[in-house]
């Protein structure tokens, strides 16, 4: 209901008396009540409540109390929130939130004031006060995170990927998740990436973790949030967010087995995601959790012990690696990626035969 139509609801029973040409002290009369706690119905000064409202019945025929105790509750929800914009923000303080929550990336091109881009970053966190920011995403805390700005945003993109689970997604309330035919369908995975178009392969493997009971969802990362991916819970459910920062082939394959690896090794239902960071790959030390999921990833599409022996040759040119990869059932891009990544070729040798 829009702020112009909230008006008392005393404002809306004269109207009617007003129809039916009575006044309020006749009203009042009728009803069983004081002239002055119904005129401090009429200004909106008094609750209406239940008792009134269905002796009311009696006198306006064409309203039920519903009605009246309705548009009441409305009436007192919009009056608490009016109050509670009078204890709202200095513009010094926005500022200071705008900068801190990056208002200007996420609320781009919209004409909102600051104040509501604020009540609106609230609403995307899902807190009712700023302060209470880092009590609830205080699980957010990585140990080798270099600046203070990163956890706002980490939390803004995982409820902006959050927003977008139904979009993306269709409905999986009935489909429960089942480790192990997560476990049998991993071959279909292999299959699917093997379309170059990583844009269809990802639409593919949607559709595959649907039927496993499995959201997975692709949201842009935002500044600073320096995300690969991340899982969690939404509606009982596991979700994979992507952030794809890197849309080439390997990297949004490998990003979405390590959030399976996490899915097969580490899940379990809880609203405290696992978050994968795009330089783990460089860190010395990474946590146990982080290591597993890698491994898996690694050596999903290829076998270690063929790679040992592909690596043993040194022979890295165009034709020996699309021999390797046909060998593997996997795209030669792959390959490239995971010698780049040990150390057998720079990241700008044979980007080519990524896609």
């Amino acid at each position: 209901m829009s702020k112009e139509f909230i008006v008392p609801t005393g404002s809306i029973i004269k109207e009617y008396l007003d129809e039916l040409g009575m006044s309020q002290k006749e009203c009042a009369k009728r009803i069983g009540s004081s002239e002055k706690h119904f005129s401090n119905i009429i200004s909106g000064k008094s609750r209406l409540t239940e008792d009134v409202a269905i002796k009311l019945e009696n006198v306006i025929q064409d309203a039920p109390a519903s009605y009246w105790l309705n548009y009441e509750i409305k009436y007192r929800e919009f009056k608490k929130r009016e109050e509670a914009k009078l204890e709202t923000y200095t513009n010094d303080q926005l500022e200071k939130l705008s900068k801190r929550f990056n208002f200007n990336a996420i609320f781009n091109g919209l004409d909102w004031s600051l104040s509501k881009q604020a009540d609106e970053m609230l609403k995307l966190l899902r807190i009712s006060d700023f302060e209470q920011f880092e009590a609830v995403y205080s699980d957010l805390s990585i140990d080798f995170m270099e600046d203070g700005g990163e956890k706002e945003a980490i939390a803004i993109w995982l409820n902006l990927a959050r927003e977008e689970v139904e979009i993306q997604n269709k409905d999986i309330d009935e489909i429960s998740y089942n480790k192990e035919k997560l476990m049998k369908s991993l071959s279909k995975f292999k299959k699917i990436a093997l379309d170059s178009d990583y844009e269809s392969s990802i639409k593919s493997a949607r559709k595959l973790l649907n039927r496993l009971g499995v959201y997975l969802v692709f949201c842009d990362a935002i500044t600073n949030s320096k995300v690969r991916g991340a899982l969690t819970t939404y509606r009982k459910h596991p979700a994979i967010f992507l952030s794809g920062r890197f849309k080439t082939h390997d990297h949004v394959w490998f990003a979405l087995m390590h959030e399976i690896g996490h899915l097969l090794y580490h899940y379990i239902t809880t609203d405290t995601p696992i978050i994968s960071f795009e330089d783990e790959l460089e860190l010395k030390e990474i946590s146990t959790k982080e290591g597993e999921a890698n491994e898996f990833a690694r050596d999903f599409f290829i076998d270690i012990e063929d790679y040992k022996k592909f690596i043993e040759h040194q022979k890295f040119d165009r034709m020996n690696i699309e021999k390797f990869a046909e060998t593997q059932q996997i795209l030669p891009g792959i390959v490239v990626a995971r010698l780049q990544r040990d150390g057998y070729l720079m990241y700008d040798q044979l980007n080519f035969l990524k896609t």
